[in-house]
């Protein structure tokens, strides 16, 4: 059973080769693969077999908890697939979560995936949330693309007022928020998100995921929600990029016809680390 880890623009991953079925209780495996050799990792990737795409991807958050979507996850995925010689196409059928994702191996050496449209938007409500001390009413937006995010422009935070991404105490106001009462039971992921340059579709994005109660240094899907936002609210250029806490950048492309978003399109790196 082959094991390795990797990094999609920052978020890492330990990838198991579960094609012959080895691992059957994941939540332990997982559990156990964390504690034992998981320092830094966001997660458990269990590559698998499946009867309506080429491959199954079976992710885990750290905490033992599934059945989510992993962006990143995806663009691992694939280049696990490529690497390890489980398959010679470029392009690939990924199940995820009830859903087929169409993967596809560059030449500049980042993945492609092309997303379904979103499962659920809404856009500038207000939640009531405790910020040191105080109570705002925050200006949110919230996009299931898989996975359910909520997206905080900074620039809307009214109290305290933030000038810089930097500024944001992710660890106490995404957890506020993560675990918000009108967000349970199932709760929601995180992104705060700066607009670098409007004109060029330029964001910077720190996330905060659950299952990894904490930052991560990317997330695919928090990426994804927030360029949604962004070209529905404030902007329409295209692709939208987003500057990670990693250094890295997620490009977010929106195929639109008829005024209807048709696929979603997410392209970062994906690369082998041990």
């Amino acid at each position: 059973m082959t094991i390795q880890k990797y990094s999609g623009a920052g978020n890492k991953f330990i990838m198991v080769d579960n094609l012959n079925n080895e691992v059957s209780n994941r939540k332990e495996f997982v559990l156990s693969a964390i504690e034992n050799d998981g320092e830094g990792m966001d997660g458990v990737i269990f590559v698998e077999r499946s009867e309506v795409a080429d491959f199954t991807m079976n992710y885990f958050n750290k905490d033992g908890t599934g059945d989510a979507l992993c962006g990143n996850g995806l663009r691992c995925t694939a280049r696990f697939i490529s690497d390890n010689c489980l398959s010679d196409n470029k392009e690939l059928k990924i199940e995820a979560v009830s859903n087929i994702y169409e993967s596809k191996l560059n030449e500049d050496e980042t993945v492609k995936i092309s997303f379904p449209p979103p499962e659920t938007v809404k856009l500038n409500f207000k939640l009531k949330v405790h910020f040191e001390g105080w109570w705002d009413m925050l200006n949110c937006s919230y996009v299931d693309v898989g996975s359910p995010h909520i997206v905080v422009f900074i620039d809307e935070i009214e109290k305290p007022k933030v000038e810089s991404i930097e500024e944001v105490k992710i660890m106490d106001w995404g957890r506020n928020i993560r675990m918000h009462k009108d967000l349970m039971p199932e709760g929601a992921n995180v992104n705060f998100v700066q607009v670098d340059d409007s004109e060029k579709g330029l964001l910077l994005i720190r996330s905060y995921e659950r299952g990894v109660e904490g930052e991560t240094l990317a997330c695919g899907t928090g990426a994804i929600s927030s360029a949604l936002v962004f070209y529905a609210t404030r902007s329409q250029p295209m692709p939208i990029t987003l500057l990670t806490r990693s250094g890295e950048k997620l490009s977010v492309e929106i195929d639109i016809e008829d005024r209807k978003i048709r696929k979603i399109y997410l392209s970062g790196s994906a690369v082998r680390i041990k």
